[in-house]
């Protein structure tokens, strides 16, 4: 089943047909295409406007594209909108989510290979610093909160990391309650 038609669907049409479009940004096409509102079909060449050095029927005039902001909370439309800002005329939302020929299985996956996220270094270090510290109820208030106010590039990386520092208490009560001090970590404590 294909998506609806929509502008960005069409931008993606325009790129496939065009080798001026597979040039632009998508934010940068309104520029030198206008787009038929009424149906939302068909981009095509403004016709007036600065001419396009080295480029013929193409015509420049004083357009502006806009592209709706995006909530860092709707994550994948979040990434998506990163990709669109960032990568040059892609014809399928498959081509955006690719990166040196491996297709990524989510528009975030795209957006770290393209090292367009920062990566959590300093979220590691704090994590690092507070396991040598703090006591286990600190150090999984401290990844929560991490983890709902701080936009973690790889979350996941950092709880298998700092996992047995988090529940290292809950092991403790396990290995009293069953008095069995061999008791390991497992994926339910």
């Amino acid at each position: 089943m294909s998506p609806p038609t929509t502008i960005l669907t069409e931008f993606f049409t325009l790129c496939r047909i065009d080798t001026f479009a597979r040039t632009l940004l998508y934010s940068e096409v309104p520029t030198y295409f206008t787009l038929n509102k009424s149906n939302l079909r068909n981009f095509k060449r403004h016709k007036q406007g600065r001419a396009v050095q080295g480029h013929l029927h193409l015509y420049s005039p004083d357009a502006l594209g806009r592209l709706y902001t995006v909530d860092p909370n709707n994550t994948e439309c979040f990434y998506l909108r990163l990709l669109l800002i960032n990568v040059r005329g892609p014809t399928s939302f498959q081509e955006l989510k690719t990166v040196n020929g491996h297709v990524c299985a989510t528009f975030r996956e795209a957006c770290q290979k393209l090292n367009l996220l920062e990566n959590d270094a300093h979220w590691d270090i704090s994590l690092a610093d507070a396991s040598n510290t703090a006591q286990p109820q600190q150090i999984r208030t401290l990844f929560s909160f991490k983890l709902t106010t701080c936009f973690l590039a790889n979350s996941k990386d950092l709880w298998e990391k700092y996992k047995d520092y988090m529940s290292e208490v809950i092991l403790h009560r396990m290995r009293r309650i069953n008095s069995n001090p061999n008791i390991q970590f497992t994926s339910n404590i």
